[in-house]
């Protein structure tokens, strides 16, 4: 008898009083605001993606009607067999030897003088300003280049 006159009151004033009820609609209501933000975060994203996909494709096929219109006006042909095959052999013929013998790669690096060498630093540093300003580009942040 004792022990229900306790449970009572105590479940009395957190299971039915209208302070337990607005508690439990202020928790919904926040819990269905933040899922709505959730829900326009998401579409905001989707809508996003959609239009950038929608970019990629207008201007894929502006480029792929560009290149037509210069393929058929410059009469481009795909090089024959005979012009593959020429190629690729001249340019198998004249590296080959400098992976037969590394005497003679090292030699070409001795013979290589010191306007060479510069004009080479300065490719590597352009190739490499353009390869940071792409990885500036696609990754939208300046920290760390």
């Amino acid at each position: 008898m004792l022990r229900q006159s306790v449970s009572s009151p105590v479940r009395s004033m957190f299971s039915a009083g209208p302070f337990s009820r607005a508690l439990f609609r202020q928790q919904q209501m926040r819990q269905n605001s933040a899922l709505s933000s959730l829900v326009a975060k998401a579409n905001a994203a989707v809508a996003s993606a959609k239009n950038l996909a929608d970019k990629g494709v207008y201007w894929s096929k502006v480029v792929a009607e560009v290149s037509k219109q210069v393929y058929l006006k410059e009469s481009f042909a795909p090089p024959t067999a005979a012009q593959f095959q020429s190629t690729y052999n001249g340019l198998y013929s004249s590296v080959l030897p400098y992976f037969t013998s590394p005497e003679a790669f090292f030699a070409a690096l001795k013979s290589i003088n010191g306007a060479a060498l510069f004009k080479f630093i300065g490719y590597g540093i352009q190739l490499f300003g353009a390869f940071s300003l792409g990885e500036i580009v696609g990754r939208r942040k300046i920290v760390g280049y």
